[in-house]
């Protein structure tokens, strides 16, 4: 970053960097646009109007007054110890969302998390992004982070599995890329023809939902055809012959007629996957967004296991690589203490938590989220969140949909002004964030906020003054990256570092797998033990129908947008100039069927909400799906999902 009088200037990547290489995506590259955007906050605010009054920026910055940061922590303060009095700690919530990632200031530590544990308020569950899949792989691979991604370069065929590489994952494509030039076929699963999709070899768009059942037939025809690699089943699976037994009934044509993929694609694919090895696959957040997400995830790492993939460099799977960072001292940063947190509450069950009389929530803290947005059931997050009992605190950088319903706003700073410990879902290296500039206004880190409101709630423990370099070497502080020679001094020097235990090139589960037999499972006691079945199996969708619609009947997808990640400055004057109107794109034959044209502005709906969009017509939608995207403010898409969790 330029900086010019304590005034950033210009931003630019790392071209040192061993993956980003320089590069921006392109929904951050407006940051300082953002981070001067003149409707920005940059003081405190106090609620003097009904909450969820506002309809436009000028009703909420009306709906507020500002105060200062003595103000506003005082009474924060004492509205805490009067909640704790009455109901005790756990009726707290520090809601904690993605907006913000980092172990510092961030959702991975996350930022407070010494004084919520200090105060044993009630513990948050961050539920909304990716736990299905996390959860699935673990009862056959034993973990998400699996194979380096950057040895994609290695590999003969590359399977991406409901994941948009280009949009929400761009530094990862040079490396396909690469892979391609290799003579690697690209093979994007997708409903959508992405345009991630559009540059594959091969786009196979199953119905909605039906990601497992396409993956089992996949398995099943491995099987058939004996394109398995039978060294590596007996050495390093555990459960092959039982998981082939329970495929005895399965045909090609079951699967062709749930997936609605042809025999003739699926044919193809199956080629290219006996014919290309090694394989490497790529599963998305997007094919685990469903009641069988978690599932699904489990049987789609059943296929680099039959074909042994993962004994090759290039070959394997991997969903995140967050995992590989729990090298990291990140319960001594935390201030765990056993048995602090009475209680577990899960993000996306924030309606009935807050709905709760018997154990209620009375006090709310927001930081990094944007539940009006993001959560699902809107309608009941709006009713929820307008309690008159509950006080709810929103750090934020602008006023959003939640806001509305915030009794105190307190301005946040941005990435480049603060300091902040950084990982990846992505590669394998630490990265170190430096403030380049001071935050303006009155804007503060989320540390600092917490270091000054358990000052003002009278808490002399030492631990909750910690500044962010000590947070910074507690995290470094464990033997692995000791050894390694990685320290803050060295971060400080080089900005990033690999993480240790990680070669490159680099064979995940050489020396074994972190699954209770040390091997691969396609049986799994404990997934037995837990309810969710000793077999990887398909679980549909909870609403989403296979094959032909009626009249007027979707399935709806609203995957990550172009240009805004989530609902991250998705309401700024700059990324609505990018995005135009919200949009809606259905397939010419429903659009024909249904007896709608290109542009009109139409109602989606269900019995539990609705929303409007422009209609794009386009065959980028498979038939029988509505694709939206996802994040924008004050459109709603969550006013038709339900509170129901996935497997």
């Amino acid at each position: 970053m330029t900086v010019e009088d304590d005034v950033p200037v210009k931003l630019r990547g790392n071209p040192d960097h061993p993956f980003t290489a320089g590069g921006l995506c392109k929904k951050v590259y407006p940051w300082l646009e953002f981070a001067q955007d003149p409707n920005r906050l940059l003081t405190p605010l106090r609620r003097v109007a009904p909450k969820g009054s506002s309809a436009s920026p000028d009703d909420q910055a009306a709906a507020f007054e500002p105060i200062s940061w003595h103000e506003a922590l005082s009474e924060i303060a004492e509205r805490f110890t009067e909640v704790i009095e009455a109901s005790g700690p756990e009726a707290i919530w520090p809601f904690t969302g993605t907006g913000t990632m980092g172990y510092i200031q961030g959702a991975s530590t996350p930022a407070g998390s010494r004084l919520w544990n200090h105060l044993g308020v009630s513990d948050h569950h961050l539920s909304i992004c990716s736990p299905a899949a996390h959860h699935g792989l673990s009862y056959s691979m034993g973990t998400a982070a699996g194979m380096d991604p950057e040895d994609v370069v290695h590999a003969g065929v590359v399977l991406i599995w409901g994941a948009n590489t280009l949009i929400s994952g761009q530094h990862w494509w040079p490396f396909v890329e690469r892979a391609q030039a290799n003579g690697a076929t690209v093979i994007v699963v997708d409903p959508v023809r992405t345009r991630t999709a559009e540059r594959a070899d091969l786009h196979i768009a199953p119905n909605v939902g039906t990601d497992g059942a396409l993956a089992l037939g996949i398995c099943k025809a491995l099987i058939d055809r004996n394109a398995v690699n039978s060294d590596f089943l007996a050495n390093k699976t555990l459960g092959f012959d039982e998981f082939a037994a329970s495929l005895d009934e399965l045909t090609l044509d079951h699967t062709s007629e749930v997936s609605g993929i042809s025999l003739a694609q699926l044919a193809t694919m199956i080629d290219v996957l006996v014919d290309s090895a090694p394989l490497t696959i790529k599963f998305g957040h997007g094919a685990q967004r469903h009641a069988g997400g978690g599932q699904a995830a489990r049987v789609v790492s059943c296929i680099p296991a039959l074909l042994g993939s993962f004994d090759t460099v290039g070959g394997g799977m991997f969903y995140s690589t967050g995992p590989r960072y729990e090298t990291l001292n990140l319960r001594e940063a935390a201030g765990r203490r056993a048995g602090a947190r009475p209680r577990t509450l899960v993000m996306t069950n924030l309606v009935q938590h807050l709905d709760d009389t018997e154990r209620p929530v009375n006090a709310l803290f927001v930081s990094g989220a944007n539940p009006v947005v993001s959560n699902p059931d809107t309608n009941g997050v709006r009713r929820a969140l307008g309690r008159d009992d509950l006080f709810t605190v929103v750090v934020d950088l602008f006023f959003t949909d939640t806001t509305d319903y915030a009794d105190i706003v307190l301005p946040s700073a941005m990435q480049h002004e603060q300091l902040e410990l950084n990982n990846s879902f992505a590669h394998y290296y630490l990265n170190l964030n430096q403030p380049a500039v001071s935050p303006p206004g009155e804007c503060l880190a989320h540390t600092e906020m917490f270091r000054r409101l358990a000052d003002a709630m009278g808490l002399d423990e030492p631990s909750l003054q910690a500044s962010d370099h000590e947070l910074l070497d507690t995290l470094l502080d464990t033997p692995a990256l000791r050894d390694a020679g990685i320290t803050a001094a060295t971060l400080h020097e080089t900005g990033f570092a690999r993480l240790p235990d990680t070669p490159s090139p680099f064979l995940a589960f050489d020396e074994g797998f972190p699954t209770a037999s040390g091997r691969f499972e396609f049986v799994s006691q404990r997934g037995e033990n837990d309810g969710v079945g000793r077999l990887p199996h398909y679980l549909p969708a909870a609403e989403a129908a296979a094959g032909s619609k009626g009249t007027g009947d979707y399935d709806l997808v609203a995957a990550a947008g172009d240009w805004h990640i989530n609902s991250t400055f998705a309401g700024t004057k700059v990324t609505k100039a990018r995005t135009g109107p919200p949009a809606i794109t259905i397939h010419p034959a429903d659009a024909s069927r249904d007896g709608l044209s290109e542009g009109q502005l139409i109602e989606v709906a269900n019995d539990r909400g609705m929303f409007t969009a422009v209609l794009t017509i386009s065959d980028l939608a498979r038939q029988g799906a509505a694709v939206s995207a996802k994040g924008s403010w004050k459109l709603d898409v969550n006013a038709t999902t339900t509170e129901r969790n996935s497997d």
